[in-house]
C-alpha cells in the first residue's frame, strides 16, 4: 500500500496521539524524509548517537508524488537496551543512507549485505524525547554512489589507529592527511614485526596518526573501498577495514577460527580494545567494526581475510 506524504504524518500524529489504548503502550516511532521521489528500496540506517554500532536499517518508502521517506515503527528496544527509560529526554539520534553495509533489525539480528544506489550527503542528527509518540527527522538528501566521496572522522591528540574507506586520487601521506595537525604516520610490519614510517597510505592496511592536537581528517576519494582480499602473516597484523559498518564475527569470518582477537586503540583512553571471538560477551569491549578505522588481527597461522559490504 502506497502512502503519501500527508498520509503518513497523519499516521505517525495518531500514534503520537493514542499514548494508551487499553492499558498497552503505543510505539516510538520516528520517520524522516529523503529528497526524492525514486528512493523507495534504498536502506536507511538509524542508530543512537551514544552507541553508533547499535543501528537498525529500514526500507526507504515510496510518497507518491511527494518525497519518499523512511520510519522505523518501534524505537523502545533500541532505547531500552541502551539504558534509556520513559520520559528521558535530549536524546541523540543519527539516520544516514550508506552505498552498502549490512541490514539489522530492531532486535539487533543482523541480516544480508545491501548495496545502494544513492548515499546521503550529510548524516542527519536529531533529538528525541523517550515517550510514546512520533519523532521527524531532518530531510536527507542523496547523491550517487558514483560520484567522489568525502569521509571524516575526528583525531584526537596522540595515537589514532585509522583506515582508508575510500581510494584516494593522491595516496601520499601530505595529501590523505593535508589538514590534520601530525607529526608521524607509521604501518606495522607483519613479516620484520617492526613498525615502520609510513610515505604512502592505501585501504586494507592500519595506520598509527600522531595527531599533536585535536583535529578534524577531511579526505576524498572514488570509488568506495568495499571488498578486500589481503593476507595475514602468522602473529600480529594491521589490518584496514572497508566502507561500510559490520558485526565482527561476520566482518572476519572468512578467517573464522584463525585469529586470537582483533584490537583496536582507544586513544582517550590510551589502551587496546579487544574482541576475542571465544569469550563471553560481557569481556569484549567492541563488537563492530567500523569505516575509518585500523586494527590489529592476532593470526594463528597464515590465511587470507576476504570481505565485501
Amino acid at each position: 500500500m502506497e502512502i503519501g506524504k500527508n498520509g503518513m504524518l497523519a499516521v505517525v500524529t495518531l500514534i503520537g496521539v493514542i499514548a494508551f489504548v487499553g492499558g498497552v503502550r503505543a510505539a516510538t516511532v520516528a520517520w524522516g524524509e529523503i529528497n526524492s521521489t525514486a528512493a523507495e528500496g534504498e536502506i536507511v540506517e538509524v542508530w543512537l548517537d551514544i552507541n553508533p554500532s547499535d543501528y537498525v536499517t529500514v526500507g526507504a518508502l515510496d510518497g507518491d508524488s511527494d518525497p519518499d521517506y523512511w520510519y522505523v515503527a518501534d524505537l523502545t528496544p533500541m532505547l531500552d537496551r541502551n539504558g534509556y527509560t520513559s520520559g528521558d529526554t535530549g536524546i541523540n539520534v543519527t539516520a544516514a543512507i550508506y552505498c552498502s553495509g549490512t541490514k539489522r533489525d530492531i532486535d539487533g539480528v543482523s541480516g544480508g549485505v545491501y548495496t545502494n544506489a544513492d548515499r546521503n550527503v550529510t548524516a542527519v542528527h536529531y533529538t528525541i524525547r523517550y515517550y510514546d509518540g512520533a519523532f521527524g527527522a531532518p530531510l536527507i538528501e542523496l547523491e550517487s554512489c558514483t560520484a567522489k566521496e568525502t569521509f571524516s572522522k575526528t583525531l584526537y591528540i596522540g595515537w589514532n589507529l585509522v583506515s582508508l574507506p575510500l581510494t584516494p586520487d593522491d595516496n601520499s601521506v601530505s595529501a590523505v592527511f593535508s589538514g590534520v595537525s601530525q607529526d608521524a604516520v607509521y604501518r606495522y610490519n607483519a613479516t620484520s614485526k617492526e613498525f615502520e614510517s609510513a610515505d604512502a597510505v592505501n585501504p586494507g592496511t592500519g595506520y598509527f596518526v600522531h595527531a599533536t592536537e585535536d583535529c578534524m581528517w577531511n579526505y576524498s576519494g572514488t570509488p568506495p573501498y568495499t571488498s578486500m582480499d589481503i593476507s595475514l602473516k602468522q602473529g600480529l597484523n594491521m589490518a584496514g577495514w572497508l566502507n561500510c559498518r559490520k558485526d565482527v564475527d561476520d566482518a572476519l569470518s572468512s578467517v573464522s577460527g584463525d585469529y586470537y582477537y582483533v584490537a583496536q586503540w582507544n586513544v582517550t583512553a590510551e589502551k587496546f580494545d579487544v574482541y576475542n571471538p571465544v569469550a563471553p560477551s560481557t569481556f569484549n569491549d567492541f563488537t563492530t567494526m567500523e569505516r575509518g578505522t585500523g586494527y590489529f588481527i592476532s593470526a594463528k597461522q597464515e590465511c587470507t581475510l576476504s570481505e565485501s559490504c
